[in-house]
């Protein structure tokens, strides 16, 4: 066996086809109503200007200053919300309106015109605008600076008019933005190179006093004061070798480090370290170690004082001059470091306030020079790049979008209406619905039947002349013609038990005429299709089929007569009481159709019988039972009417005269079958009166009318044991089942049967008799 999965639409196109009326008006109304919106909508014509950034016409190197790598100017991208509000501004918009006449009615301007002028303005960077509007692909691509006004009106004149004026008031304010970005720039950098030369002279003036302050200990002096130092040191020990043992010199020498000693070691070592931090850092390596050197001095001299009994020398002598000069020349030496980095740090705030200065000098010659070019015109500016044209198709209403819009929401519509009343539907649909709400019942379907269904809704239109009689009748008796249903005796000759044996087969029929014939006419009878000249083959088949299995089923429980209810009036209950009598005479088996719808009754409508008491003049006492029964054209089919209406129905069915005729059919050998028309079972309780007598039931209900829930109870009124089964009346194929089950007519299926043109037995088989062959 094949695992192919097959997938099946036709359930879901049957349910379009089952509510196709509905399904095909929607489609018409939304096919009509997008037609009428294509017309009606009025149309709105959309005209776009394109601008574009326009750079400088003179190169900024070539006006004296020096090109800077970030422009001051912001690009137009970071400044299109700000333009965009400034040219939709109120002003701008109420001028356009009173220039181009716009948003008038009655000659006055309307209410919130500036916001409807407003939303119709789309101010855009089109770099994906464009590529959909290109004309061709041959165009060249616009560059990124790009700005698209765009203005939609009814008017394709004032939609272009209107789009190059907002075209050239964004050029306008994009101008007088630069120039007031400018006039900024220049006051903002003339402000700062101002107090940048302030700052660059009190740098200049701090300089000269420092170098004035600390004149002999500059850098430029160290070498100067270093040699004075090693001289006057070189002096001092000459003067110490050479003196004598005069307590003068022994004074001077007392003061002055004698030769080859410890302190005249340390002083040496420490007017070198004063040279060498004068001119390195402290990691350089001789550095540390005339450090290490000194330290060690410092550490004998502590261990070993030597004591100086000698005066100090006098300061206005040779010696202490000396000594003072050279006291002097250590000390210059010592403060050179810091000396030198104070006039470096004033010197770099001066080389910074200097750099700066020049910048912003650059910088303003720079801003006046973009000024005088923008005053001459040859600035960056916003320029027409494709002026507004006249725009010869509306843009809106979008006629791909509208159309495509409404074919879709008309097919959803169109298709959720058939689904939404499927699956609301709660009816029967058909025979395997019935089956599976009911177990263990017969299910028969009863196809509607087009031609019915005209005549119903026709009846009041056909012409009636006089209906129909059989051969011969009417030639015994005469009826009254006040024949409108109502109960009333009148004389009618009475037939024999000989004529109820004959089903009809003999007896005298008169037809409707007056009244009779016009209520006849208004309100249609149930047709007859099982049988008689109007037969319908399909319907002919299906009653055929009920008919059997009827019969089938009454053999095996020796039942004879049956009751046919229905839920609800108009399920076509009289109709299938009437064919299935029909059904059964027409195979053989007599048959009595009793209309036991004295509330309603409309059987008598079928045929052109004369009046008779019927059921209700049986009940009544006032007629007997072989004059109740009349005969039909249907050969074996009598009818016994209801011979009129009465309120007093359940009083009359639950009478003994009821039980009596009962009795009286059973023992009856005219008839096989008997089969019992009743009101509906839950509007009355006639039918279940009935069902108690009868010796089956059948139950009858409309396909997609009847309420699942009303056929349920009225199968729950019955007893089970006596029902027959369920017949579904007005049953419609599905579109699927019709096209692949149908078989039409005869010749449709015998093209393919044993003497059909492909079988073997054709003429044009290769089995068939050379000479028949063509």
């Amino acid at each position: 066996m094949s695992n192919q999965t097959f997938i099946s639409v036709g359930p879901y196109w049957d349910i379009i086809h089952r509510h196709r009326t509905s399904f095909l008006a929607v489609v018409v109304a939304g096919t009509a109503l997008t037609m009428l919106a294509l017309v009606t909508i009025p149309k709105e014509y959309t005209s776009s200007v394109l601008l574009e950034v326009w750079h400088s016409d003179i190169q900024a190197n070539l006006i004296g200053a020096e090109p800077q790598n970030n422009s001051a100017t912001p690009h137009i991208e970071t400044r299109l919300e700000a333009l965009s509000q400034e040219t939709i501004a109120r002003g701008h918009l109420e001028d356009l309106i009173a220039r181009n006449g716009l948003y008038l009615s009655g000659g006055k301007r309307e209410p919130g015109a500036v916001g409807q002028m407003a939303g119709a303005i789309s101010i855009s960077i089109p770099d994906s605008v464009l590529q959909s509007k290109t004309p061709n692909r041959y165009q060249r691509s616009l560059p990124p600076d790009a700005i698209e006004i765009s203005y939609q009106n009814r008017d394709p004149a004032k939609a272009q008019a209107v789009a190059n004026s907002l075209g050239d008031i964004m050029i306008d304010e994009y101008r007088k933005e630069l120039e007031r970005h400018n006039e900024e720039t220049i006051k903002l950098i003339s402000s700062e190179v101002e107090d940048t030369r302030a700052k660059l002279a009190d740098s200049q003036s701090q300089i000269k006093v420092l170098k004035e302050k600390y004149r002999g200990s500059l850098p430029q002096d160290l070498d100067d004061n270093v040699k004075a130092l090693q001289t006057l040191q070189l002096q001092v020990e000459r003067n110490a070798q050479g003196a004598s043992k005069t307590d003068a010199s022994d004074a001077a020498a007392s003061n002055s480090p004698k030769s080859n000693t410890p302190d005249a070691a340390l002083a040496a070592l420490k007017t070198k370290l004063v040279a060498l931090t004068a001119q390195y850092s402290d990691e350089y390596p001789e550095v540390i170690e005339t450090k290490s050197q000194i330290a060690i001095l410092e550490k004998q001299i502590a261990a070993n004082p030597v004591k100086q009994g000698t005066a100090a020398p006098a300061p206005d002598s040779a010696a202490g001059m000396t000594q003072q000069q050279i006291a002097d020349y250590q000390r210059r030496i010592a403060d050179t470091p810091a000396h030198e980095e104070a006039i470096a740090a004033v010197n770099r705030d001066y080389g910074i306030l200097s750099s700066r200065y020049h910048d912003l000098s650059d910088l303003l010659f720079q801003a006046r020079a973009d000024q005088a070019v923008l005053e001459r015109g040859q600035g960056e500016r916003l320029k027409v790049l494709q002026p507004a044209g006249l725009p010869l198709n509306p843009s809106y209403p979008n006629r791909a979008a509208l159309i495509g819009g409404g074919v879709a929401l008309t097919l959803l519509v169109a298709l959720a209406i058939p689904f939404g009343m499927f699956y609301t539907d709660t009816s029967f649909k058909d025979s395997d619905d019935i089956k599976a709400e009911f177990a263990d019942v017969n299910a028969i379907a009863i196809s509607r039947v087009p031609e019915v269904e005209r005549r119903y809704l026709n009846g009041a239109s056909i012409a009636v002349g006089a209906p129909l009689a059989l051969p011969g009748n009417g030639d015994d008796h005469s009826s009254s013609t006040a024949g409108n249903g109502q109960s009333s005796n009148g004389d009618h000759a009475v037939a024999g038990d000989a004529r109820a044996n004959q089903n009809g087969t003999d007896g005298s029929l008169e037809p409707l005429t007056g009244r009779a014939a016009k209520f006849a006419q208004r309100y249609p009878a149930p047709p007859l299709v099982a049988a008689g000249e109007e037969m319908v083959s399909t319907a002919a088949d299906e009653f055929q089929l009920l008919a059997f299995k009827l019969r089938s089923w009454a053999v095996q429980r020796n039942a004879k007569i049956f009751v046919v209810a229905s839920a609800v009036g108009g399920e076509g209950k009289s109709f299938v009481a009437l064919n299935l009598a029909a059904a059964l005479a027409v195979s053989g088996s007599g048959t009595l159709l009793i209309d036991a719808d004295i509330r309603a009754p409309f059987q008598h409508y079928s045929f052109p019988v004369p009046k008779v008491d019927g059921l209700l003049g049986y009940l009544q006492g006032t007629t007997e039972f072989v004059s109740t029964i009349i005969p039909t054209p249907v050969p074996g089919l009598s009818l016994m009417p209801s011979g009129g209406t009465s309120n007093r129905a359940p009083e009359y069915l639950a009478s003994t005269r009821m039980d009596q005729l009962i009795e009286t059919l059973k023992r009856s050998t005219g008839y096989q079958y008997i089969i019992i028309d009743t009101p509906p079972s839950l509007l009355v309780p006639d039918a279940q009166i009935l069902a108690r007598a009868g010796d089956g039931t059948i139950i009858v209900t409309a396909a997609d009318s009847t309420a699942r829930t009303a056929t349920t109870k009225t199968f729950l009124m019955f007893d089970p044991a006596n029902l027959f089964g369920v017949v579904l009346n007005r049953f419609k194929p599905s579109y699927s089942t019709m096209r692949s089950e149908r078989y039409g007519r005869y010749g449709r299926y015998g093209r393919y049967g044993r003497y059909g043109k492909y079988s073997k037995y054709s003429k044009y088989s290769k089995y068939a008799d050379p000479d028949l062959r063509e």
